[in-house]
């Protein structure tokens, strides 16, 4: 067979599911959103024009403390707040041709379902535990403070007015405890510790560090400059100190999101069931058009590509 014969073969139809970063509904879009959309929307038309099969969703990432609030001061609903912010979406899709075949909510009941189903799955195997932290809390809200209402001068470099999770001068990450000098991004007043009861996903359990290591150090799939930084997580001293450690997927109420199953008054972390929320807006397409979720998602064939900046390694 000749060499033109072969490039003239039809290739193989593939199976695509696609996304990009999901807009967190506490403002309208920005440049930053339409530049990515823009770009992956280009990237499903060439693919679709080759014959291949592309499903390409997104969705509003709805909850959050930040919406919460926002919705306070709006004196309205968390779910009317981000009914508002939705609302203004479609001229700025259309108006760019951006073409996504679906657009849910992490509000959803899609991914309600999804992510206490996750969370039960984990606990299960033994990936969920509980313990009881001190919390930075807010005497004139009469609130726990998430960490990005936490500012202070960092524990690292002393760079000022920086978050209550990460530097945004040094880089470093560090807990809202570590804080020198913090104070209330919303009344201003000094926090006090106060004592809850959380739940952490064992992100320390030598299964999730042998599954990561690998995953991320398997050729080509990172860029040598994120691999560098990811490295630094992993990183041990001569003690035995550092590496990964478990994460505080728990939030106190007053919270709008997703509760957590048999614990009355607790709900996930959002940056928990926002990833879970590209799987819901697919399960919800899906079951508009007649394909089943689980027998899709389970298909080795399927790829799923994610277009999403590179400022969010930390968090993705």
């Amino acid at each position: 067979m000749s060499a033109s014969t072969v490039s003239n073969l039809p290739a193989a139809k593939r199976q695509l599911f696609v996304t990009t970063a999901l807009p967190y509904a506490n403002g309208n879009f920005h440049i930053g959103h339409i530049m990515e959309y823009i770009q992956a929307d280009t990237w499903v038309r060439a693919q679709r024009m080759q014959g291949h099969e592309v499903h390409f969703v997104c969705a509003d990432d709805a909850h959050g403390a930040p919406i919460m609030i926002a919705a306070e001061k709006a004196g309205i609903t968390p779910q009317q707040f981000v009914a508002n912010i939705a609302a203004g979406r479609k001229p700025y899709l259309d108006g760019f041709h951006i073409g996504f075949d679906n657009w849910h909510s992490t509000d959803g009941p899609e991914n309600h379902e999804l992510a206490q189903q996750i969370y039960r799955d984990l606990k299960a195997a033994g990936f969920i535990a509980t313990k009881t932290i001190e919390q930075f809390f807010d005497p004139e809200k009469s609130m726990f403070l998430p960490d990005r209402f936490i500012k202070g001068e960092c524990p690292k470099c002393g760079a000022k007015d920086q978050y209550g999770d990460s530097c945004e001068s040094c880089g470093a990450v560090y807990s809202p405890t570590e804080v020198k000098n913090p104070y209330s991004a919303l009344s201003g007043a000094t926090p006090v510790l106060k004592q809850s009861e959380h739940y952490f996903f064992k992100l320390s359990d030598p299964r999730c560090v042998e599954f990561l290591e690998k995953w991320t150090h398997d050729t080509g799939r990172l860029q040598p400059e994120v691999l560098n930084k990811i490295k630094e997580w992993f990183a041990k001293d001569e003690e035995g100190q550092g590496g990964l450690g478990d994460w505080d997927i728990s939030r106190d109420a007053p919270y709008f999101g997703i509760e957590i199953p048999d614990a009355p008054g607790k709900y996930f972390y959002v940056w928990l069931d926002a990833p879970i929320g590209y799987l819901a807006s697919l399960k919800n397409y899906l079951g508009k058009i007649g394909v089943d979720y689980n027998a899709y998602i389970n298909n080795p064939k399927v790829e799923q590509y994610h277009f999403i900046g590179k400022d969010i390694t930390y968090f993705a």
